[in-house]
């Protein structure tokens, strides 16, 4: 998970509960910038020992429409072609990654259009600037469809159930403009890739205590090309070790196995284990992930890295990141810059 702050915008009317009421439409916005550049210093492959230098601009916009209804957005400026020799802020395409809109009542979430199912979180929440990089494979991102997310209090903790039906998004809204990376189409293949929702994920998250979890399954119906519908299954856990009132470190742990990985015969399981510690004003990660696909080499991911908040909202990082994949392995440093912000109309 990369470092990230935010810095809150935003007019506050101060009166009493009694007297409050919400006005509509009310917008609100948060916005990350990031920096990163990696450099891939040596490798048993020469060609890949390149500098690439990159941005990352993500946006979460919402508009609230009445007493709980609202359209939410996610927009994403990264590259979106991989760079096969030194590549300096260039390749950038910005996308829509989720276009919903998502009524509340009583707490119970119903969500309709483009948007992300709920499936693992090892993609989101690994430490450091490379910890995600394996487990960012199974996350499901930019899927069409409807989704139901229930919360409840149980075991002395706060608990939520998702669910979601969809399919992969074959729209406009699959390309990119800036820089083009082609329409996701209905012939092009690759589970979940159906003419209706045929696909489904079920999650149950939570925490007790300073233990957090989560518990997936998915189904995805395959594709053109596929010869088989993919299965999947996801488990993880985290562990909160306070040192005092206001610091502690934090250690995660998740698993995913998918018996026909992308719709074909070969299953593949992915492991992610990751700490985060705080030293001072540094907070110091490292993390070990396999990939272990049949039939393929196994692939080992281990990381390191060093985040500090230079300011408010500006955090800084250092990692460093070795890889052994498809059979070649690599060490790359990187540094990263971080600026989150945010604002409401509320």
């Amino acid at each position: 998970m990369r470092l990230k702050i935010i810095t809150a915008m935003a007019g506050t009317l101060l009166v009493t509960p009694a007297l409050a009421q919400e006005s509509y439409p009310s917008f609100s916005a948060d916005f990350v910038f990031e920096v990163q550049s990696d450099q891939t210093f040596s490798s048993t492959d020469p060609a890949a020992e390149i500098n690439n230098t990159f941005a990352t601009f993500e946006a979460a916009l919402q508009l609230s429409i009445a007493s709980g209804a609202s359209i939410n957005a996610s927009l994403v400026f990264e590259p979106v072609i991989d760079p096969v020799d030194d590549s300096f802020f260039e390749d950038h395409g910005l996308y829509v990654e989720e276009l919903y809109f998502a009524y509340e009542v009583e707490g119970v979430t119903l969500t309709l259009g483009k948007f992300n199912p709920a499936f693992g979180e090892a993609w989101d929440t690994a430490p450091g600037l490379y910890g995600v990089d394996f487990a960012e494979d199974y996350e499901l991102t930019e899927r069409l469809g409807a989704g139901i997310a229930i919360p409840f209090d149980a075991f002395d903790g706060e608990h939520e159930l998702s669910l979601a039906i969809f399919a992969a998004d074959t729209t406009a809204l699959s390309d990119s403009v800036i820089q083009n990376r082609g329409l996701t189409r209905s012939n092009s293949g690759g589970v979940s890739n159906t003419q209706s929702p045929e696909s489904a994920a079920l999650s149950i998250a939570g925490g007790i205590g300073d233990t957090g979890y989560n518990v997936g399954l998915q189904y995805q119906s395959k594709g053109d090309g596929d010869t088989d519908d993919q299965f999947g299954f996801v488990v993880g856990v985290n562990q909160a070790i306070p040192f005092s009132e206001d610091s502690g470190a934090e250690v995660l742990a998740e698993i995913a196995y998918f018996p026909n990985s992308d719709g074909g015969p070969d299953s593949a399981l992915f492991g992610t284990l990751g700490a985060a510690v705080p030293v001072g004003p540094v907070t110091l990660s490292g993390v070990y992930s396999v990939r272990d696909v049949d039939n393929v080499p196994t692939d080992h991911l281990g990381t390191v890295s060093a985040e500090m908040e230079l300011v408010d909202g500006l955090t800084a990082g250092l990692g460093y990141r070795f890889g052994r994949e498809g059979g070649e392995t690599s060490h790359t440093v990187g540094a990263l810059l971080v600026y989150e912000i945010g604002f409401s109309t509320e």
